[in-house]
């Protein structure tokens, strides 16, 4: 018992745990050219044994060719109306243009996240592989910081692989976007997404699935600021401010307590109205360190980096 406590220790997950370098550069170099989503499955189930590789091979095919198209708009638009005679004539117009957005998806190896999800369910659904798509909300940008979602704005995938399930989000391993562009950059970190993370950046809408990641109520999450990949990948904890919106008063600085920054690390911040980067001021203490920001000249969004890599972001309103 006590070995398996510490397995569990050491790697939260043996999945995400398990080396995928053979898959990713077969599924990169071999796979350019499939010319449909059978052929592709098919390939896939050929070449790989195991559910969690052909997962993975997934994954990486998707991350790798479909390309995040901003202008294909919400992925969630106004209600349709549909004209149908029975359920199963409603389900069956539903599966149309599922399988059509799905074919437009891998054709024109472009989409929006409802494109990623729906080719991701469809290549594991022709492999045999148990899965769902989760439907809920996450921050695209600062913007959306300290305002309560109102609506579904996105969809991920869970799978079920050697009997357990784990999150998927190819449309965030794909790439991110920044100044309003979308440049692809491969995220092995959004293939079984640890709760930490998936905590932090996704809220689903379906009890069973904020069951499952324990996430905490839709306020707080809309609260809190937006975490980029430097804030995980550097594993730092905020103590204040923990709400994404920051109000200052008439006079004195931002301040911030932060642990775990190492010694040798950078903190350098800018305000977008401005676009300087600035060295915060730094008092050390016992565990921790409170850094203060210059006071902005207007409300603003406030971005901050560990060594030159975008952590975290925030509003600032000036009282």
């Amino acid at each position: 018992m006590k070995k398996y406590l510490l397995l569990l220790l050491l790697f939260p997950s043996l999945i995400s745990a398990q080396d995928f370098t053979m898959v990713d550069n077969v599924t990169r170099s071999a796979y350019k050219n499939e010319k449909s989503v059978i052929s592709l499955a098919e390939r896939i189930d050929y070449d790989f044994k195991t559910d969690v590789e052909k997962v993975r091979a997934v994954y990486t095919w998707i991350t790798y060719n479909i390309t995040y198209r901003k202008e294909y708009s919400r992925f969630l638009k106004e209600p349709e109306f549909l004209v149908y005679f029975s359920e199963e004539h409603l389900k069956y117009i539903q599966k149309q243009k599922e399988e059509k957005k799905i074919a437009n998806t891998f054709n024109k190896r472009a989409g929006v996240c409802e494109g990623f999800s729906l080719l991701f369910k469809k290549l594991c659904d022709l492999l045999k592989i148990e899965n769902e798509l989760v439907l809920g909300y996450t921050k695209p940008s600062v913007d959306y910081v300290g305002i309560l979602a109102t609506r579904k704005n996105h969809v991920w995938n869970a799978v079920k692989v050697q009997d357990k399930w784990i999150m998927i989000d190819a449309t965030f391993g794909a790439g991110v976007i920044s100044n309003g562009l979308w440049l692809r950059k491969f995220n092995p970190n959004y293939f079984d997404v640890s709760l930490n993370l998936l905590n932090r950046t996704h809220f689903p809408s379906a009890i069973k699935w904020r069951n499952f990641q324990k996430q905490k109520t839709l306020k707080d999450f809309c609260n809190d600021p937006m975490m980029r990949d430097a804030f995980f990948k550097h594993r730092i904890k905020i103590e204040e401010p923990k709400k994404g919106v920051i109000t200052l008063k008439k006079k004195g600085d931002i301040k911030f307590k932060i642990k775990g920054v190492k010694n040798k690390q950078s903190i350098s911040y800018a305000f977008t109205n401005e676009g300087i980067f600035r060295k915060p001021k730094v008092k050390v203490k016992k565990g921790y360190s409170d850094y203060y920001l210059q006071r902005p000249r207007q409300d603003t969004a406030l971005h901050i980096y560990i060594d030159n890599e975008l952590a975290l972001e925030y509003k600032v309103k000036l009282d």
